[in-house]
């Protein structure tokens, strides 16, 4: 399965407006203003599999008439064929400036929701996880992960093995 480029008219709203019509193509077709390369399919002016040339003529015919090109994965095109880079937006000012703030509150919110929660494990505690056994408790850290508390285990291989106070999968061994 190759990968397809399409000529998208400028777009009113709806993806339906972006569509050709068969008249429109026929028209064009006539015109002999396309390549023999392009083929027509369920409203779309499409090349398959195009090398870098073809790339380039459809996008020159395509700026000539005020449309565009896009690849199967969305991307569009410049008029010399070029793919053109997603610009991702930037935070604005007070996204930027309120950051510091929200992640204060979202550290507080997990203290407080983990405000009782104790520990289930000591250091020096033989456990084991579903697919383990004869691991022990080496480390334990209430504090750690903005409140959400460390458990660190190792086992007879030497693999050490971390969770958190909550969803872990230690289990004391018997």
């Amino acid at each position: 399965m190759g990968y397809n480029v399409h000529l998208v008219k400028r777009a009113k709203g709806s993806e339906v407006d972006s569509r050709f019509s068969r008249e429109e193509w026929d028209r064009l077709h006539a015109s002999r203003s396309l390549p023999d390369w392009l083929y027509f399919e369920d409203g779309a002016i499409t090349v398959k599999s195009p090398t870098r040339e073809q790339v380039v003529e459809l996008a020159s015919l395509a700026h000539a008439h005020g449309w565009s090109v896009r690849g199967d994965d969305g991307e569009t095109y410049g008029r010399d064929g070029a793919p053109i880079p997603e610009v991702s937006p930037r935070p604005g000012f007070f996204d930027t400036a309120l950051r510091p703030l929200r992640e204060l509150l979202a550290r507080r919110s997990i203290r407080r929701s983990m405000q009782g929660v104790v520990c289930p494990f000591q250091v020096g505690d033989p456990v084991r996880t579903t697919l383990r056994t004869g691991g022990v408790v080496i480390a334990v850290d209430a504090a750690a992960n903005h409140g959400l508390g460390s458990i660190k285990v190792r086992f007879s291989d030497g693999t050490v093995i971390g969770g958190f106070f909550v969803g872990h999968d230690f289990r004391k061994e018997d």
